[in-house]
C-alpha cells in the first residue's frame, strides 16, 4: 500500500504534497488559576477538510485523546488583520503542518484575537471530546474547553 501512494503521490498532480510557507504565530499561554478569568467550549471547525500542504485533518485528530493541550496559531496574513486560528496538536518545540487539525470559528477566533491584542488576555485550549468516527457519522471532530487568563503586568 505504501508503494501505491507514493506512486499516486509522484504521478497524479493533485496528490503532491507540495511544501507551502504559512506565517503563522502561536498564542502562548502560561496558566496560572489565580488569573484565570473564565472558560467556555467551543468545537473544533474545517476538520474534514486537507490542509494546505495536503496532510489529511482527519488523520491528525484520529491522534489526539481528551485532556490533550492544543495550540492556537494565529494566521495574521500579510497585513496582520486576517482572523484565523488554526488548532493543532500540542508536542515537540516544532510545529508541522501535518500536526494542525482544524481551526476556530470566526467569531471565537476574533475574540481570542481581540482579547490577546486589546485586552492583555490569553487563551488556552485543551480537548474535551472527540465526536464521529461512527458508521452514522464517520467524520471525526473534537470540542475543546478554552481558558482565558490575564496575562501578569510587565514590571519595568
Amino acid at each position: 500500500m505504501g508503494l501505491l501512494n507514493t506512486l499516486e503521490h509522484l504521478l497524479i498532480p493533485s496528490k503532491r504534497m507540495e511544501k507551502v510557507t504559512v506565517g503563522l504565530k502561536e498564542i502562548v499561554c502560561r496558566p496560572k488559576d489565580k488569573n484565570r478569568l473564565k472558560s467556555f467550549r467551543s468545537s473544533a471547525m474545517g476538520c474534514e477538510y486537507t490542509n494546505p500542504d495536503g496532510s489529511d485533518r482527519q488523520e491528525a485528530i484520529m491522534k489526539l485523546k481528551v485532556g490533550q493541550k492544543v495550540r492556537l496559531l494565529w494566521d495574521a496574513g500579510e497585513t496582520g488583520q486576517k482572523k484565523t486560528i488554526y488548532l493543532a496538536r500540542s508536542k515537540a518545540q516544532n510545529f508541522s503542518m501535518s500536526d494542525c487539525f482544524g481551526r476556530l470559528n470566526d467569531k471565537t477566533a476574533a475574540d481570542v484575537i481581540r482579547w490577546l491584542t486589546q485586552d492583555n488576555i490569553t487563551t488556552a485550549a485543551k480537548v474535551v471530546q472527540i465526536v464521529g468516527g461512527t458508521r452514522k457519522r464517520p467524520k471525526v471532530g473534537c470540542v475543546l474547553e478554552l481558558s482565558t487568563y490575564r496575562m501578569p503586568e510587565k514590571k519595568g
